[in-house]
């Protein structure tokens, strides 16, 4: 007798898209957040940074969104904020923003290319 395959939880489903991103060589960590800053899925070990940094994610991708709206370039796509020692990139998916954290030296192309995959991926199962 043959097993059923076993049926994700739409938590579950997003927590293992995230995870698949930190598989990508130089990113080291990844969330899923609603753009009203609350966490949907994270990979970061410590629970208080993830809410820290999905806040901060939604209310940066919102005003920058806001910005480009404003000054005609139209609907913010993606965003990438540089620091010294990494990066943090933020992409739309659905109503809901990727957040993938890398190492200082990583590619870029690459994970952007795996981020629109995984956001493809998340407006899959979440329906309309």
């Amino acid at each position: 007798m043959m097993n059923a395959p076993v049926e994700l939880t739409k938590g579950q489903l997003m927590r293992r898209i995230v995870e698949d991103l930190i598989r990508v060589e130089g990113v080291i960590g990844g969330l899923l957040v609603g753009k009203d800053g609350l966490v949907v899925a994270s990979t970061l070990l410590d629970e208080e940074d993830a809410e820290i940094l999905g806040a901060m994610s939604a209310a940066v991708f919102g005003e920058i969104d806001k910005a480009t709206k404003r000054i005609g370039v139209g609907t913010l796509v993606d965003s990438i904020i540089d620091a010294k020692d990494g990066s943090i990139l933020l992409l739309e998916a659905r109503d809901l923003i990727l957040v993938v954290i890398t190492q200082r030296i990583v590619n870029f192309g690459l994970v952007k290319m795996e981020m629109r995959r995984a956001a493809k991926r998340i407006g899959e199962a979440v329906p309309i």
